[in-house]
């Protein structure tokens, strides 16, 4: 009997273990930040996330992820920013009291030239709907995370 919840006991740990959520490359890429807040909503295939990171510091100069924000990146960033707030409505409206929505307060006027960006967009779908979004304030020193899987 003891044998059996040994094993059992185990198997379990096993499991659990196996079920940490994944490490983000990008985020890691920049370094030990100061603090995270994350907030999300939904399930295994249809989640919509936000999280806000504060570092202390970054060096972009060999990072292989993010670029110096252009005019052009900053139009593509707009776009992902006004679908995934339209996410963010639509989550409302079925759970105004999500986490994800009481969390969300990213404000599109911060972004200015000596910010960073990476956006990764699913090739399986070219349009927007499934994304990850990482915009970095210099100003703030904060890190924006937005994903979104349709």
């Amino acid at each position: 009997m003891k044998k059996a919840l040994a094993i059992i006991l185990l198997l379990t740990l096993s499991l659990l273990a196996s079920c940490s959520a994944p490490v983000d490359e990008v985020v890691e890429s920049l370094g030990s930040y100061k603090s995270a807040e994350y907030y999300t909503s939904g399930g295994f295939q249809d989640f919509t996330d936000y999280a806000e990171y504060t570092f202390e510091n970054v060096d972009f100069s060999s990072n292989g992820y993010f670029s110096k924000i252009s005019s052009d990146s900053a139009e593509n960033f707009k776009n992902h920013i006004e679908d995934f707030e339209n996410w963010i409505e639509c989550i409302k409206i079925s759970n105004p009291e999500n986490e994800v929505v009481s969390g969300y307060n990213f404000d599109f006027s911060i972004v200015s030239d000596n910010d960073y960006l990476y956006i990764y967009d699913d090739p399986d779908y070219p349009e927007l709907g499934n994304y990850d979004v990482y915009f970095f304030d210099m100003e703030t020193m904060t890190l924006y995370y937005f994903h979104n899987n349709i």
